[in-house]
């Protein structure tokens, strides 16, 4: 009688990119920061930092799904931040 093998197979572990995942992480709070009024402003600051990560997290391996993602939502929030201000202004141009 064979005894059966106490470990099972594993799948080769792939490396994780905390560049991604924190360029992800700030792209999305880029996005819900930017739709508040007045806590938008922080959005100016997150999203350029989490488009940095993310384009300094597509170089090294791993997570390259995440830093894309994390480029996407990054740029999906500083668009937003640039709607807020052109919107504002326009705002502001019809009351004089």
């Amino acid at each position: 009688m064979t005894t059966p093998d106490p470990l099972p197979p594993s799948s080769p572990v792939t490396p994780s990119n905390g560049l991604a995942i924190g360029s992800l992480v700030l792209g999305i709070l880029s996005i819900v920061t930017s739709i508040i009024p007045v806590v938008g402003l922080i959005a100016w600051i997150l999203a350029p930092i989490g488009l940095v990560l993310g384009f300094m997290a597509r170089k090294k391996p791993g997570g390259q799904g995440l830093a894309i993602a994390g480029i996407v939502t990054s740029a999906i929030g500083l668009v937003l931040c640039i709607l807020w201000v052109v919107g504002m202004g326009a705002l502001m141009a019809g009351y004089s």
